[in-house]
């Protein structure tokens, strides 16, 4: 047994890392379907506004990033839908609106020492039970819920009019699922960071994708993909003493690639 288990803050972490791997894994798949992997990044960054307002009103940054992102995510949907405004447009505004709060709010907070890097790069190292806890209450509403609705969510994601019109509760299902987002976004980024979280909620899926085309599958493969790079990474970081966040990131990252390639490999021959 590798040395490093006998600590138990590395016993924490790694919890920390299958628990947050499941969920990245069944959120991705459905971001990957509904094609708003933008959207993740968007509200990703939301959360830096909501971390700076929370600092400057002395209020917990995890509940005023949670807030902010929520309202995000909810508005983002609003207004795609009102003003006949695409998602990517929608997310392109509230992604450079919010880290211009952010940065506003950070300036204005005079002789406040910001963990700016924390918040960006997150540590998963750095966690408690508390938040293995939040994480697995995570999976215990996430998970069941995304079982449940599977396939109205799969056929929400194909064709959304064609749902819609044979009775499927449409506009509840899509609040459902970026509510759902913005919950992982901020419950990740004390782990993960609020720049590179946004990886870890579209890599998975998409690699899913490239290996089975059948959603069933699809659906274990995002997870077990998730949840090895996740520990992968985290075994990784502490041998190769490199910060935990980045090194996942890319061994995400890098076993996506390779499985591009590997995808062009088969084809061609």
């Amino acid at each position: 047994m590798p040395e490093i288990l006998n600590y138990p803050f590395f016993k924490i972490s790694l919890l920390t890392a299958v628990l947050s791997g499941i969920l990245f894994g069944v959120i991705s798949f459905f971001i990957y379907s509904k094609k708003l992997s933008f959207l993740g990044v968007g509200i990703s960054h939301a959360a830096f506004g909501g971390v700076a307002v929370g600092i400057f009103f002395g209020i917990d940054p995890f509940i005023s990033a949670l807030v902010f992102c929520l309202l995000t995510a909810v508005i983002i949907g609003k207004i795609s839908k009102s003003a006949k405004i695409s998602v990517n447009t929608s997310v392109g505004i509230f992604f450079s609106l919010s880290m211009a709060i952010g940065a506003v709010f950070v300036s204005l907070k005079k002789g406040y020492s910001f963990d700016l890097s924390g918040y960006l790069f997150g540590n998963i190292l750095s966690v408690s039970w508390k938040d293995a806890f939040s994480f697995a209450l995570a999976d215990l509403i996430i998970v069941p819920f995304s079982i449940l609705f599977l396939k109205k969510i799969i056929y929400l994601s194909f064709d959304e009019e064609s749902a819609r019109i044979s009775g499927v509760k449409t506009e509840l299902l899509n609040y459902s699922l970026l509510v759902a987002l913005a919950f992982v976004i901020v419950l990740s980024i004390k782990i993960i960071g609020i720049i590179l979280v946004s990886a870890l909620v579209i890599l998975p899926g998409s690699f899913a994708v490239l290996v089975s085309r059948n959603y069933k599958p699809v659906i274990f493969i995002s997870v077990l993909f998730s949840v090895i790079t996740m520990t992968g990474g985290l075994f990784l970081s502490y041998y190769t003493d490199t910060p935990s966040g980045a090194t996942i990131t890319i061994l995400a990252s890098s076993l996506y690639f390779l499985s591009i390639i590997i995808s062009k490999l088969r084809e061609k021959y």
